[in-house]
């Protein structure tokens, strides 16, 4: 797989950014905070889901939402996809060939990713990006440095060590969940075979209650054969007793029918008599009660004339109170009138004062914006004024650094020559410490003087000369040189530190500088522009006297115009006025013709209220006399009607006379043919009876229930044989599951350490390959320690990763990382941000070649502040702000 395109949009410093890229080494270079790290920090983020700080901080500034789109061109199938992610939720893969979406949400589009990168399952890829593809700036030998522990605990997960411990771990969880699974089939087996012992009993007794079944049946048929003929004597009795039953109620119905026919006929013969006597008194009262007829409804009539005359009398209080409002109104509109004839006076006189009003507010106004610039131009001075002072403090603020710059940046050209000799000693001591290591391990294995590689005496040593004599004189002569280069060193790198200041102060000069001449040119401005405006601003006196004069003559004619606009107002209404004084004049003439006609109207009425009194009074003589012939009138005209009914009720009563006797025999009869006696003896003997056969059928049904209970049991005591014998079965296959989960255990934990060593081998012989390869030098032999360390072998003599150089370092760790990253996946690709941090300028030439050189990779970027990697690699991108 290789990255063709990067495309950024509102990412960081990029707005709107694309790169393409090619296969081999691409040295991506720019001015610092150009954005060349965001490059790298977009392909971790889209393909290996890396970012070391929150989205929102990955946002160009001032943008809601920015997203990356990466290219890839895969080596499953050699297709081309479009990774696309922004800083919210959107996350997909995109084919252009296909022209859709293949791949969507995060879980899928990791597991895309991790198939076409050809990731191993179970491979960190954080861990993976970080210590091998993109090792972040300043950290490339970082993890080398750093203790066994530290080493160990980092490239055990990489390496997927870690995994083989933890599965050894979880699989505790198995073993105990299979051993307790036992445990419980254990359990459960003794409980069934419990129940089982039970089995026997239940069958016998399963054949006594079918038994008593049989015997129970067989007693209930008997008597239920006795209870019919019991209950044919009862049904006997009970036809007889509702025969005296009904005779009884037949008798007792006809006494109550005469007692009511009797009470009827004494009601009849009561009414009868007051109808007659209402009759006779109805003569007596019959003229007063015509009487009082008419007087009701004479009154009706009068009333209606007094509806009719109030009537009148409430129009003409309507009448009336139009007048009145009228007269008022009237009053008013006059009034205004006499006000529009004083407002055309007032207003000739307004208009000409009005008019030398607004003259004087245009001069105003011109007074007043002319008043305003120069009050402007004084708060203009006033800033003028302390701009300059704040100019003069920088102008001494400026003067002070530039002159102080320049005198600490004396020395600053012996820096490059300080530096190169520090580098040198630092060889040097490299060299000589490497040569006392390895004698002081010859003079370890010499024995009785002789040389330990011909076993013979050292040809090279002078007369009276002991072999470890002569070793000693090394190692003394060895330390001399180190010391002596030690404190050459330190009495340099004194002097480098002060070349180091001079430099940074050396490089500040010509900005100070400049800096200088700018503050001494804005002065000069400044002080130009502050005598302008201060000759302008000795017109302010006058322009503020005449304002004030301005305002005096306006306040003299005391708004003429604001006092015409109400005149105008009124006068504006004066049609409409006049034209309502004659519409008043108009209602006034008609509501006094309405006054006169009603008033002629009531003159009708004027003995109304003599009549009502005279007409009430003759209906209140004679109210008596209509009240009793009201109340008789009515039965006086029943008479006929009650006297025929008091007839008909003497005939009935004679009818229900004869009825009742007829009754008291037939119930007298009865009450002969029933034997109450004879009838209860029956009762109580069918009670008995019935009561035997419930009892019966009680016990029939409870040894039934007992007989399903005992069937249900049987059935489920078999259930439980059969269920018994597939747990047993159950329990000998999580024995062999058990025995299985312990074997893989133990394995996975005798496992882990071999893996690491299969790893540590693999990668070490890859990554010395590279090491050769990078550093074209065969003699040279890198070894990558099962304690993860680096060692590298030249001459026999192995020296640990601290005492190589920095050159070294890098090379190796290089080599190293690659190496695992070949081992650990099919990504060919690496990243590398500023490699050459801390690099003099020849280490920097040298690991550029080093980076050319490396072969077995698609794809190599390196980012760099500076030009190193120009010519050295195959490709070069320029980033500019």
């Amino acid at each position: 797989m290789h990255i063709k395109r990067i495309q950024l949009e509102n990412i960081k410093s990029h707005r709107e950014a694309t790169f393409d890229f090619e296969r081999g080494t691409t040295a991506i270079s720019g001015e610092n905070g150009a954005g060349k790290t965001t490059l790298i920090e977009a392909a971790a983020w889209v393909l290996f889901d890396v970012l070391d700080y929150k989205k929102d901080d990955f946002v160009s500034r001032g943008a809601k939402k920015g997203n990356a789109r990466v290219t890839i061109e895969s080596g499953l199938d050699e297709r081309e996809y479009v990774i696309y992610r922004d800083t919210g939720t959107g996350y997909y893969v995109y084919d252009p060939q296909l022209e859709t979406r293949i791949a969507e949400k995060k879980e899928d589009v990791s597991r895309f990713l991790r198939k076409h990168l050809a990731v191993e399952p179970g491979t960190d890829l954080e861990m993976l990006y970080k210590h091998a593809i993109g090792v972040p700036q300043g950290t490339f030998t970082a993890i080398f440095l750093a203790t066994a522990a530290e080493r160990k605990r980092t490239f055990d997960v990489l390496l997927k060590v870690e995994e083989y411990r933890r599965g050894a771990e979880e699989l505790i969880k198995t073993q105990r969940f299979v051993e307790s699974r036992i445990g419980e089939i254990n359990s459960k087996a003794s409980r069934f075979e419990g129940e089982l012992a039970r089995a026997e009993a239940v069958a016998e007794e399963l054949a006594a209650t079918e038994a008593l079944l049989g015997e129970l049946k067989h007693q209930i048929d008997d008597l239920r054969r006795k209870e019919e003929g019991v209950k044919k004597r009862v049904a006997e009795f009970e036809e007889a007793k509702n025969r005296y039953e009904k005779a009884a109620k037949e008798q007792e119905t006809a006494e109550t029918e005469r007692s009511r026919a009797e009470l009827i006929l004494k009601q009849a013969e009561a009414e009868f008599e007051r109808a007659r006597e209402s009759a006779a008194r109805l003569d007596d009262v019959r003229e007063d009660s015509a009487k009082h007829t008419a007087a009701l409804k004479r009154l009706a009539e009068l009333e209606r004339a007094r509806g009719i005359r109030d009537g009148l009398m409430a129009q003409l209080a309507k009448v009336e109170a139009a007048e009145a409002s009228i007269r008022i109104e009237e009053r008013h509109t006059r009034a205004e009138i006499e006000s529009i004839e004083n407002a055309h006076r007032e207003l000739s006189e307004l208009r000409p004062k009005a008019e030398e009003q607004s003259g004087f507010e245009k001069e105003l106004a011109a007074a007043r914006e002319e008043l305003s610039g120069l009050r402007a131009i004084s708060k203009q001075v006033e800033a003028a004024e302390e701009r300059l002072r704040r100019l003069r403090d920088s102008f001494t603020n400026a003067k002070n650094e530039l002159d102080k710059a320049r005198a600490e940046a004396a020395g600053a050209e012996n820096a490059a020559a300080l530096e190169a000799r520090d580098a040198e000693i630092t060889a040097e001591l490299a060299r000589l410490n490497a040569e006392l290591e390895r004698d002081e391990k010859f003079q370890a294995e010499i024995k009785n003087g002789l040389c330990p590689i011909l076993s013979e005496k050292c040809l090279n040593l002078k007369p009276g000369q002991t072999l470890d004599g002569f070793l000693v004189d090394q190692f003394a002569e060895l330390r001399s040189s180190m010391d002596r280069l030690s404190r050459e060193r330190t009495e340099l790198r004194a002097g480098l530190t002060k070349a180091k200041a001079a430099e940074r102060f050396a490089v500040q000069v010509p900005t100070l500088e400049r800096r200088f001449e700018e503050v001494k040119e804005e002065g000069v401005r400044l002080r130009g522009e502050h005598d302008e405006l201060k000759s302008k601003l000795e017109q302010l006196p006058a322009a503020e006297a005449k304002v004030i004069e301005i305002e005096a003559r306006l306040d003299q004619l005391s708004d003429p115009r604001s006092r015409i606009r109400p005149l105008e107002a009124l006068l504006a209404r004066e049609a409409e006025v006049r034209a309502r004084i004659t519409e008043i004049e108009k209602n006034t003439e008609r509501l006094e013709s309405e006054r006169k006609l009603l008033v002629e109207q009531l003159d009708d009425f004027l003995k109304l209220d003599d009549d009502l009194k005279s007409v009430a009074a003759e209906r209140d003589a004679t109210g008596d006399a209509y009240r009793t012939f009201i109340t008789f009138e009515q039965a006086a005209k029943d008479l006929p009607r009650l006297e025929s009914v008091f007839r008909d009720a003497t005939v009935e009563l004679e009818k229900i006379a004869e009825r009742s006797a007829a009754a008291l025999m037939a119930f007298e009869e009865a009450d002969r043919a029933y034997d109450r006696e004879a009838h209860k003896a029956a009762g109580e003997e069918l009670g008995s009876t019935q009561r035997e056969i419930a009892a019966a059928d009680v016990r029939l049904e409870t040894a039934d229930k007992r007989l399903a209970a005992l069937r249900a049991e049987s059935e489920r005591l078999a259930a439980i044989r059969k269920e018994l014998s597939a747990e047993l079965q159950e329990r000998e296959r999580h024995e062999k599951i058990l025995e299985t989960t312990v074997f893989i255990r133990d394995t996975l934990k005798e496992a882990a350490p071999l893996v690491a060593r299969n790893y540590v081998f693999h990668v070490s012989a890859e990554a010395n390959r590279i090491f050769r390869e990078v550093g074209g030098n065969a003699e040279r032999t890198l070894r990558w320690g099962e304690d993860y360390g680096i060692y590298v072998e030249e001459g026999g003599h192995e020296r640990p990763f601290v005492s190589l150089s920095g050159g070294e370092q890098m090379a190796a760790a290089l080599a190293v990382r690659l190496a695992l990253l070949k081992q650990l996946s099919d990504i060919r690709i690496a990243f590398f941000d500023e490699p050459t941090t801390n690099m003099d300028a020849e280490r920097r030439e040298n690991l550029a070649m080093q980076i050319g050189q490396i072969t077995h990779f698609d794809q190599l970027f390196v980012i760099s502040h500076d030009d190193t990697f120009e010519g050295y690699l195959d490709h070069e991108i320029r980033v500019e702000r």
